[in-house]
């Protein structure tokens, strides 16, 4: 392998949500085995099988286990993990024709790859390596790492323990608040652009409120936690 490596092999992986589970989801009624139902039994299966994982992830790193189940159960499904190594590729090639940043669409470093999904240049800066310093064959390595369960969780695991840390410094990373447990969760979503007191604020503001949606993705792990909490335990 050229450039650096940054994971070892790993094929033990869940099986991979493709383009026909995205048709059967879309497309097929709840009575024909789509809908989504489909898509709940996918995330439901992945937190299962990766459980000893995510429990080892967030053991290392210090955050509730249920807090990585969490975000990985919301991120896996949904777009087919097959289009999004390709989707890097071809911002990259928009780029290199370009020559110089594009106008439209995202660059190529904020693609977000892996079956947990998170940005390239977000990964890459939690292994303390600025973006800019990788080659393209570093990017596509550190993509095929992020493609392993074990590596991918690892990653959101440190990212997360970050993010808590990056609005409650000094906190005890593995025993959080409500509130805390919705801002980092909030933030894996949405970044660090907004302020924490935000954050906050859409967590009082009543459902239909401007401003309320900065906190939905925390607010709906909270609301799943206990179910992560069963998935984590399922012998």
């Amino acid at each position: 392998m050229s450039g650096r490596e940054f994971c070892a092999p790993d094929n033990s992986n869940h099986p991979k949500w493709k383009s026909w589970d995205v048709f059967k989801w879309r497309v097929l009624s709840e009575k024909m085995g789509g809908g989504r139902a489909y898509l709940q039994a996918y995330k439901d299966g992945w937190v299962v099988y990766n459980k000893f994982r995510i429990k080892d992830a967030a053991e290392q790193y210090r955050i509730p286990p249920a807090m990585l189940g969490c975000v990985a159960w919301a991120e896996v499904g949904g777009k087919p993990d097959g289009i999004k190594r390709p989707v890097f590729q071809g911002r990259t090639l928009q780029r290199t024709l370009a020559g110089r940043p594009v106008k439209f669409g995202k660059p190529p470093e904020e693609t977000s790859v892996g079956a947990v999904s998170i940005q390239l240049r977000v990964a890459s800066k939690e292994l303390g390596i600025p973006i800019e310093l990788l080659s393209y064959s570093d990017r596509m390595n550190l993509i095929a790492c992020l493609e392993t369960d074990t590596f991918n969780l690892n990653v959101v695991a440190l990212h997360l323990k970050n993010l808590i840390l990056y609005d409650y410094p000094g906190t005890d990373t593995s025993n959080l608040t409500d509130e805390q447990f919705i801002v980092a969760g909030s933030r894996y979503n949405r970044g660090i652009e907004r302020a924490l007191n935000e954050f906050i604020n859409s967590i009082k503001l009543s459902p239909g409120s401007q401003g309320r949606q900065f906190s939905e993705y925390g607010r709906r792990m909270l609301e799943h936690r206990d179910h992560i909490l069963m998935l984590l335990e399922k012998v």
